[in-house]
């Protein structure tokens, strides 16, 4: 039987596509040397089966640290040398809101009958901290639990504060326990508890930015399986890391780019993925990259723009910091958070702004003070969206039931 499909375009482009998508991790990590021996190092307390440090994880979205995790955590894995028993423990906190609710997500991934997982709600808080570690102690040797983006649970000084002194209060005799937590949030410590950084005590690398020579080098790998020998030219991959470096070395993007512009040659019949396909690539791109990367950043920072998204549609006048500060704590509270310090907000606003999700702008008052204000970089009703999950647990505000009812 024929179909639709077959009428389709059958150029030769891509020979593995999914080897673009974010998830996919190649054997070999390019373009990150130094932060793969900085990783190595600091895991090397593991290697020789000493107490392993806590290790913390920095830097923007694409940057490849959760990349470079899984290559660093499977070499240490598959090392004949290691002197310790090794488990390896990965989760994802989005959508973990609570120290309560990792904690559980945790103890059943240890717990081998699934008759037997904790319910996600119902059990003391004691109870369910003795569950995990009494699991976490069978294991013996060394346990890593692998927290990546870390900030988005709203309350994890508990976890860490418990994890970090299970061994002194003998809640771990068997087991050694290391934290490992990646964060786009370069501040995260600083709301952190004095005594959860008492006892944290972690190594914190930093990840910065891919540079245009580093981006071509994820490229060309990613090209190489991707997509079929010669397809795209060397001017396309030239052109499309400079734009990412342009744009916050962000390698997500570089890869999203190629297979836009792979996309438009297979639907066009086109035998070659050339550099005005990736400009027309990019013209897409920037369209939906804002809302996306405003989708995936921490909750406090959404609540802010949340806030801003407000005060657009409830009045004409500029918002500035104090005012925007102020609501954005009014929605903390609804939450049950507790709002960052005025100057942490500055630091959401700038970050923002870099991400051209908002624009900001110093003005002058009569006094010769300064102050900023704000304003969306994009229509309200895309932004609501891209807040959706913010929206439902704050409520919806007043002045924007006309943009939800939509």
């Amino acid at each position: 039987m024929t179909s639709a499909f077959d009428d389709l375009s059958e150029s030769a482009i891509f020979e593995q596509r999914d080897a673009l998508a974010d998830e996919y991790i190649p054997s070999e990590i390019v373009g990150r040397d130094e932060k793969k021996e900085e990783y190595m190092n600091a895991l090397l307390p593991v290697y020789k089966g000493e107490s392993p440090d806590n290790i913390f994880l920095y830097g923007q979205n694409g940057v490849g640290k959760t990349a470079v995790t899984h290559w660093v955590l499977s070499q240490l894995e598959a090392s004949e040398k290691l002197q310790t028993e090794l488990a390896v423990l990965p989760i994802n906190c989005e959508g973990v809101n609570t120290s309560y609710q990792l904690t559980i997500e945790l103890a059943n991934q240890l717990i081998p009958n699934s008759e037997d997982y904790l319910p996600s709600t119902g059990h003391p808080e004691s109870k369910v901290y003795s569950v995990f570690f009494d699991q976490l102690d069978k294991i013996g040797g060394t346990a890593l639990v692998v927290l990546d983006e870390i900030d988005h649970v709203a309350n994890i000084d508990t976890f860490l504060y418990k994890a970090t002194r299970a061994a002194s209060y003998g809640d771990l005799t068997e087991t050694k326990l290391g934290l490992i937590g990646i964060s786009t949030d370069t501040a995260f410590s600083e709301d952190l508890s004095s005594d959860v950084r008492s006892s944290l005590r972690e190594r914190v690398i930093e990840f910065p930015p891919y540079d245009a020579g580093q981006l071509e080098q994820v490229l060309r790998q990613r090209v190489d399986t991707a997509f079929y020998e010669d397809v795209v030219t060397n001017a396309a991959i030239t052109y499309a890391a400079a734009l990412g470096s342009k744009n916050s070395g962000d390698a997500r993007m570089v890869l999203d780019l190629i297979r836009i512009a792979g996309d438009y040659a297979r639907e066009r019949g086109l035998d070659h993925v050339t550099e005005d396909l990736i400009k027309e690539a990019m013209d897409e791109y920037e369209i939906e990259r804002s809302m996306s990367v405003l989708a995936d950043l921490p909750e406090n920072i959404k609540i802010v723009v949340y806030a801003l998204a407000v005060l657009e549609e409830r009045q004409d006048e500029e918002v500035t910091s104090a005012v925007l500060y102020d609501l954005y704590s009014d929605f903390t509270q609804i939450v049950g958070h507790d709002p960052v310090s005025e100057r942490r907000a500055r630091d959401y606003y700038g970050r923002l702004d870099d991400l051209n999700i908002i624009e900001s702008q110093v003005k002058h008052d009569s006094s010769g003070g300064q102050y900023k204000t704000h304003w969306l970089n994009h229509p309200t009703n895309e932004v609501l969206t891209a807040l959706s999950d913010t929206v439902d647990t704050i409520g919806v505000h007043n002045s924007i039931q006309h943009l939800v009812e939509q």
